[in-house]
């Protein structure tokens, strides 16, 4: 059994006092759609295979209910806190700059830089429902993990 999980919300969660501070989610994703989940949802996806027959063989695809682009991330965000949030879409050369100046390790630098650009190829999208099924509920929304995050 193989679990291909997508991207995580934490990624972006974690970032928030960052992003309130300065105002602005950057990337270099465009608008490309990215089916996150929580690392608590991927959690669940694996217990369920390693504790459950029926899965040797397959293959999922994992990734959360509510897709969303880096734009749509944050209007949430600004939903969330009353403080106006805006998405700034830039190159991977750019966001690479950017992820240096922030403190990123040099060998992380090139390695999210171009998960940005797979993002922006919605190479981390996914509506496969595999996650959903698994846990046998809905997956954690964007607004949900977000709030969780401010507490």
């Amino acid at each position: 059994m193989s679990l291909r999980n997508g991207w995580y919300l934490e990624n972006y969660t974690a970032q928030l006092p960052q992003v309130l501070e300065g105002g602005a989610v950057v990337g270099a994703t465009g608008q490309g759609k990215i089916s996150a989940a929580t690392r608590a949802d991927y959690a669940d996806a694996a217990a369920v295979v390693l504790t459950a027959d029926g899965h040797t063989g397959k293959v999922y695809e994992l990734g959360g209910d509510e897709a969303f682009t880096l734009t749509e991330l944050a209007a949430a965000i600004s939903a969330a806190t009353g403080k106006q949030i805006e998405y700034v879409d830039m190159t991977a050369d750019a966001f690479a700059r950017v992820l240096t100046d922030a403190g990123v390790p040099a060998e992380l630098v090139p390695v999210l830089a171009d998960a940005d650009l797979a993002m922006s190829r919605d190479e981390m999208f996914t509506d496969s429902g595999d996650l959903r099924r698994l846990i046998g509920r809905p997956t954690t929304t964007p607004a949900e993990a977000i709030a969780a995050a401010l507490r």
